[in-house]
C-alpha cells in the first residue's frame, strides 16, 4: 500500500535532526535514529516504487518523498563537514538508492509489460506480442513520467531524461534477450521496424521530445546487432523480388510461346506485365523504407529492374525473330505499352535509383522502344520497295504518279497501325517519317539521274521540295512530331535549284551546319546530281565544306545524315 506523505514529513525532522543528538550525550538516541532513518528510507522505497501508478494522494506522497531524499543528500553534505564518529547510515547516498529503486522498477515493468487481448489479437507471433507490449508499456509510462510525476521532483533531478534513459536501456535489455533465439522473417522485419520506426516515433511526440533529450539515447540496437538483421531482411526482399519477376516474365514468354494474342483493352493491345512488376518493386521498396527508414537500402531491389530490363529484351528479341509466331505483331505493340510504363516509372522515381543504374535502365528501355519501332516499321519498307526504287530516276522526275504511289503506299500503312497507345503510335509515326525521308534522300543520293542543265535542275528541285511538303503534311496530320524534317529536303532542293557556285558553296555550308552529322561523300553524291557543275567547281564547294566542318560546333541537333547511308 502506497505511504501517505503526512508519515513521510513527521519522519524528517527527527532524522534531521541527527547531528545535534549524534554525540556522546545521546548515545542512547542511536538505535532510535537507526530505526527511523531506516523506516524513511522504506516509505521512500514504497514511493518511488509506486511512483508510476499514483493517484492524486499518491502524488503527494511522492513529492513529501523526493523532499526527504533532497535532505538525506543535506545531511549527508554535513555529516562529511563534522570531525569525528559518523552515523553507521552515513553518508546513505538517498539519490543513488533512488535511482537504483527506478532503475528495477522500470526493468520489472518491461519485463512484465503485456498487450490488451484485442492488441494481442492483431499480431502473428508471440515476440511480435511481447515487443510490441513492451514498446506500449514505455511509451505510455514515459507520458506518465512527463505529465504527472515531473512535477513532483525538482528541476536538477533532471526526472525526465533520468527515466528516459532508463526506459531505452530496459528496452534494449529486452530487445537483445529476443534475439539470442534467432528471429524467423516476419519476426526479424518487425524486430527492425521497433527499432528504426516505431520506437523513434515514440520518442518524437510533442510531450516525450520538449522533455527527453532523445538524441542523446542513441540507438535502441548497435549496428553490430541490426546490420545482420537488416541483412537478413534485404537478402529475403532481393530473392523474392527476383523470384516473382522471373515467373512474371516467364509467364509472358510461354503465353507467348502457346499463341495467345495480346488483350485489346480500349483499342490498344496491353499486357499486364508492366504494372506487376512495378507493383511488386513498389511493394519492396515501401516495406524497406518503412522497416528500415532508410530510402538508400532499396536501391538493392530498383537495381533488379536493369537485370530484368535485359531479360526483357531478350524475350523481345525471341519475338522479333520468331517469324512464325502469327500473335508476335500484338505482343510486341502490348510490350511498347509496358515499355512507355517502365519508363514513367524509372523518370518519376529517379531519385531511388542510383544515376548509373537510371542511365543504364532508361538506355535499355530505348533499345526496346527502337527495336519494337523497327520491327513494325520493317514490313512496310518492305511492301514499299518497289515504290522507294522509282525515286531519284529520270521516272520519278517525269512521272507525278510515281511519288503519288508511294505517298498512297505510306497512307494506307500508317491507317493500319493500330493498336498502341496514343504516345507510342505518336513515337512509331515519327520514326516511320524520320525513316522515309531517310530513304528517300538515300535514293536520291544514288545518282540514278543526271540533271544536265538549269531546267532539269529547277524541275528536280521543286519536285523534291514538293515530296517534302506532302510527306511533311501526311505524318504531321496523322500523329508525327518531327516538324524538324521538312527543312531537309527543302535545303537539298535549294542545292539543286541554285546554279551560282558562291550560292552553292554558302548553302552547302548552311546545311552542314544545321546537320553537322553531314559527310564530305554525301556533299560529292549531292554535287554529282548537277552533272553540269565542273570538277573544279565540285572542288571548291568540297573545300568550303570541309573548312566549315571543321569550325562547326557540335551543338545539339538532330541526327539525320548519319543514317543515310550512301556508296
Amino acid at each position: 500500500m502506497t505511504p501517505t506523505h503526512p508519515l513521510l514529513l513527521a519522519l524528517h525532522p527527527r532524522v534531521s535532526e541527527e547531528v545535534s543528538q549524534f554525540n556522546t550525550e545521546w548515545e542512547m538516541e542511536k538505535e532510535q535514529l537507526a530505526s527511523d532513518h531506516q523506516d524513511l528510507l522504506s516509505h521512500i522505497d514504497l514511493t518511488v516504487k509506486s511512483s508510476l501508478s499514483l493517484d492524486k494522494d499518491g502524488l503527494q506522497a511522492l513529492k513529501s518523498a523526493v523532499k526527504a531524499i533532497l535532505q538525506e543528500e543535506e545531511q549527508d553534505r554535513r555529516w562529511l563537514n563534522q570531525d569525528g564518529k559518523r552515523p553507521a547510515w552515513r553518508p546513505s547516498e538517498c539519490r543513488h538508492h533512488h535511482n537504483t529503486v527506478l532503475k528495477s522498477l522500470v526493468e520489472e515493468r518491461m519485463v512484465n509489460a503485456e498487450l490488451s487481448p484485442e492488441e494481442s489479437n492483431e499480431l502473428r507471433s508471440s515476440l511480435q506480442r511481447d515487443v510490441c507490449g513492451k514498446g506500449r508499456c514505455l511509451q505510455k509510462d514515459l507520458l506518465r513520467v512527463v505529465k504527472e510525476v515531473k512535477g513532483c521532483y525538482p528541476k536538477d533531478m533532471d526526472i525526465c531524461n533520468l527515466y528516459g534513459k532508463m526506459y531505452h536501456q530496459a528496452f534494449s535489455t529486452e530487445i537483445r534477450k529476443i534475439l539470442e533465439y534467432g528471429l524467423g522473417m516476419a519476426d526479424c522485419s518487425y524486430l527492425l521496424y521497433w527499432v528504426n520506426v516505431a520506437y523513434p516515433e515514440i520518442l518524437q511526440n510533442p510531450d516525450l521530445k520538449k522533455e527527453i533529450n532523445c538524441e542523446t539515447l542513441g540507438k535502441l540496437l548497435s549496428l553490430e546487432l541490426t546490420t545482420p538483421l537488416e541483412e537478413q531482411y534485404l537478402s529475403h526482399q532481393e530473392t523474392g523480388v527476383q523470384t516473382l519477376l522471373n515467373k512474371m516474365l516467364k509467364d509472358v514468354e510461354q503465353a507467348w510461346r502457346e499463341g495467345s494474342e495480346s488483350e485489346l483493352r480500349d483499342n490498344c493491345y496491353f499486357s499486364p506485365l508492366a504494372i506487376d512488376v512495378i507493383q511488386c518493386i513498389n511493394a519492396a521498396v515501401i516495406s524497406i523504407e518503412t522497416v528500415l527508414e532508410d530510402t538508400s537500402k532499396v536501391q538493392i531491389i530498383v537495381c533488379l529492374l536493369k537485370d530484368f530490363l535485359n531479360s526483357y529484351k531478350q524475350f523481345q528479341e525471341k519475338v522479333i525473330k520468331g517469324v512464325n509466331q502469327k500473335n508476335s505483331r500484338t505482343v510486341i505493340m502490348a510490350n511498347l505499352a509496358c515499355v512507355e510504363q517502365f519508363r514513367d516509372y524509372i523518370v518519376k522515381k529517379a531519385d531511388i535509383f542510383p544515376l548509373d543504374v537510371k542511365e543504364c535502365c532508361l538506355s535499355i528501355i530505348a533499345d526496346l522502344k527502337n527495336c519494337g519501332y523497327t520491327f513494325l516499321t520493317s514490313p512496310i519498307h518492305k511492301d514499299l520497295k518497289s515504290q522507294y526504287k522509282a525515286l531519284g530516276t529520270p521516272v520519278w522526275l517525269e512521272k507525278k504518279h510515281v511519288f503519288e504511289t508511294l505517298l498512297k503506299g505510306i497512307s494506307e500503312h500508317i491507317q493500319d497501325l493500330k493498336g498502341l497507345t496514343d504516345t507510342c503510335h505518336q513515337e512509331l509515326l515519327s520514326q516511320l517519317h524520320l525513316e522515309v525521308t531517310v530513304e528517300y534522300v538515300r535514293r536520291l543520293l544514288q545518282r540514278k539521274i543526271k540533271l544536265r542543265d538549269k531546267e532539269m535542275q529547277e524541275q528536280a528541285a521543286r519536285s523534291v521540295c514538293e515530296d517534302g511538303q506532302r510527306l511533311h503534311e501526311l505524318f504531321t496530320e496523322a500523329g508525327s512530331r518531327q516538324e524538324w524534317l521538312s527543312e531537309v529536303l527543302a535545303k537539298i532542293a535549294e542545292v539543286l535549284r541554285l546554279q551560282d557556285i558562291s550560292s552553292i558553296q554558302l548553302e552547302i555550308a548552311t546545311l552542314s551546319q544545321t546537320y553537322p552529322d553531314l559527310s564530305e561523300i554525301q556533299v560529292s553524291a549531292l554535287l554529282n546530281l548537277k552533272s553540269n557543275l565542273s570538277a573544279s567547281a565540285v572542288k571548291r564547294v568540297k573545300k568550303t565544306f570541309v573548312v566549315n566542318q571543321d569550325t562547326t560546333s557540335s551543338r545539339d541537333t538532330p541526327s539525320f545524315f548519319s543514317m543515310v547511308q550512301v556508296k
